[in-house]
């Protein structure tokens, strides 16, 4: 199992869109329940080098922007169908997608 983490633009269609595309891909499920997710705001920054299209700010400078950084379970099987089912949907051309396994205990 893997705890998955998805940075995205505070907007909560972009948030939605992306927790239903991980989630019909598989990820977010507990027990009974699906689309679970936890979204926690953030402030973020980059800057964009040469050959970058980047959604927001431009190349050569650094960007600020307030974000969310969606938190959902995925299992170890689901894994590669729900990175792309992300990447799909969100709309960064470089998403930052973070996959850690987790322990049982």
């Amino acid at each position: 199992m893997y705890k998955l983490y998805i940075f995205c633009p505070n907007n909560p269609k972009i948030i939605q869109k992306i927790i239903n595309a991980a989630s019909d891909a598989g990820a977010g499920i507990l027990g009974n329940y699906s689309h679970c997710a936890s979204v926690i705001k953030c402030e973020s920054q980059w800057k964009s080098e040469a050959g970058a299209h980047p959604t927001i700010g431009k190349v050569g400078s650094v960007s600020q922007v307030s974000e969310v950084k969606i938190e959902v379970i995925c299992p170890e099987d689901k894994a590669e169908k729900v990175k792309k089912a992300i990447k799909q949907v969100h709309p960064y051309e470089e998403p930052a997608i973070e996959f850690h396994r987790l322990e049982s205990i």
